[in-house]
């Protein structure tokens, strides 16, 4: 990254984003500390946050019920999986209860003092856990204002004393619903394909999963800055619980859409990797039947 001007006043970008990195605070921190502007390395061009706002027609993402019949989530779930890439499930069998408990016990983390975290302020995910402020801090031409707490679930967890005391509980029950879960819609995509209902899992495509816990603190100036900024996913399959307060957005044919919240739900995401997958395995089933 070179030297950056900005309104008139030159600065280092690379030397602001290390210093901000090797601080190991987050972007909690800075909020913690009282600012009332936001640092440089969080201002994105009026173009990107002006494409982010969605038109006031925008569709809503499908919301599936797991509970119903099989032949029916499975042709839902198809449908959804071609036109959205996108859906929300409900009834799929994680008490609302884990959730809520989940979602608090990430908040908690990221609320603990500064000192606290730091500990496991770190990018090099060696030990399974580390606590950063932007995956792509380093290359991203903006930083986007949130904090992660990240978490590799498989092929097996970290040594217990390696997760956060304050939510350690909570991702271990996580960890088996999700598991249970993701075996049971990979079972339906599979089906979907006409295929046999094993045929995804059998790919030990569920064997590496890592959790993910986002925060995004309150930003002093929120019109200059963005949650995260868009992007793809790049494995399998994203099993998404959001909070009351909302803010994702998807892209569905070229505008974005608002996913409300809806408690108890969850939002699943095909992601690039089954994209693909699932794109070469329609043409291949199409050129079977041909």
């Amino acid at each position: 990254m070179a030297t950056t001007v900005d309104s008139g006043n030159q600065y280092d970008r690379a030397e602001e984003v290390k210093r901000f990195d090797d601080s190991k605070i987050g972007v909690k921190g800075l909020v913690d500390s009282g600012l009332t502007t936001i640092p440089r390395i969080f201002v994105h061009p009026p173009e990107t946050l002006s494409d982010l706002k969605p038109k006031p027609k925008s569709v809503a993402i499908p919301t599936i019920d797991l509970s119903g019949t099989r032949s029916t989530v499975v042709e839902q779930i198809a449908a959804a999986s071609r036109s959205f890439g996108f859906f929300q499930i409900v009834n799929h069998g994680i008490p609302v209860q884990v959730l809520d408990r989940m979602i608090a016990s990430i908040r908690a983390f990221h609320e603990l003092p500064t000192d606290v975290k730091a500990r496991f302020y770190r990018r090099d995910a060696g030990t399974g856990v580390s606590f950063i402020s932007n995956v792509d801090l380093f290359h991203s031409k903006a930083a986007s204002w949130r904090d992660t707490l990240q978490i590799r679930l498989g092929p097996t967890l970290p040594e217990l004393e390696h997760i956060p005391e304050v939510c350690r509980d909570e991702v271990v029950q996580w960890n088996l619903h999700s598991t249970t879960l993701g075996e049971q819609l990979m079972g339906l995509l599979s089906e979907g394909l006409g295929l046999d209902k094993d045929t995804i899992k059998n790919t030990t495509c569920l064997d590496a999963r890592v959790m993910v816990g986002h925060y995004y603190p309150c930003c002093p100036q929120p019109d200059l800055t963005v949650g995260i900024a868009s992007h793809t996913d790049p494995g399998v399959l994203t099993l998404l619980l959001q909070d009351h307060t909302g803010g994702l957005q998807i892209k569905h044919e070229g505008e974005w859409v608002d996913v409300k919240p809806v408690h108890g739900a969850l939002v699943i995401n095909i992601a690039d990797i089954l994209q693909v997958g699932l794109l070469e395995a329609e043409s291949l089933i199409y050129n079977i039947r041909e």
